[in-house]
């Protein structure tokens, strides 16, 4: 799914081709059903996206360069879950680390084996989705070069309560580090490291 296409939308029809929900789901704003070529509120206010519950939005990978739209993924999110009883949303952004073990970072170059991990990510984000209280989930892994303070990983959850959508998206989260076949580079003033799992880091050899 194209989240930088849904985020430039100006149309409810671009926005769900954006979405890849074309055919699939509705796009609502003031209470009123939007045919595909209505324009779309200054900001995308007060829209929601309706699909069948529960909902994966977004479960891909973002190439190098690409900008996500975190805000209006989460208004999108936030707006769809309140029409269907939900009253949560958590949202995880990881980043690359400045310092680590006292040295200065200078990038991390993450490498992603494909379809393979797209695929893992489409698979733990519907097994989340499907959770008893979730409503939504999204997922969104950053490959490429990545430097400091740079996002890395989205991970978002709309659920009925704030604790369903706290634990499920914790649980994703873990899952999305442990299992999706995406490898991170970690090159520093003291050398280059595979960075593996919880952080156990191995130099880099030759």
């Amino acid at each position: 799914m194209d989240g930088e296409r849904a985020a430039e939308a100006s149309t409810a029809g671009e926005l769900l081709e954006g979405l890849g929900l074309q055919g699939r789901a509705a796009v609502y704003a003031s209470g009123r059903r939007l045919e595909p070529g209505d324009r779309l509120p200054e900001g995308c206010r007060g829209v929601a996206v309706l699909a069948p519950p529960p909902g994966v939005l977004v479960a891909r990978l973002a190439g190098p360069g690409e900008r996500v739209d975190l805000d209006q993924l989460a208004g999108l999110m936030a707006a769809r879950a309140a029409l269907l009883g939900g009253g949560a949303l958590v949202a995880f952004m990881g980043f690359v680390k400045g310092v680590v073990d006292g040295a200065e970072v200078a990038s991390l170059e993450y490498e992603a084996v494909e379809p393979h991990a797209s695929r893992r990510l489409r698979e733990l984000a519907e097994r989340y989705a499907s959770a008893p209280g979730v409503i939504d989930v999204a997922v969104i892994h950053h490959y490429g070069p990545r430097r400091p303070g740079d996002p890395t990983v989205y991970v978002l959850v709309t659920a009925e309560t704030r604790g369903v959508a706290f634990h499920a998206a914790a649980l994703l989260l873990e899952e999305v580090k442990h299992r999706a076949p995406i490898y991170k580079l970690e090159r520093r003033s003291d050398g280059d490291y595979w960075v593996l799992g919880d952080g156990a880091r191995l130099p880099r050899r030759g």
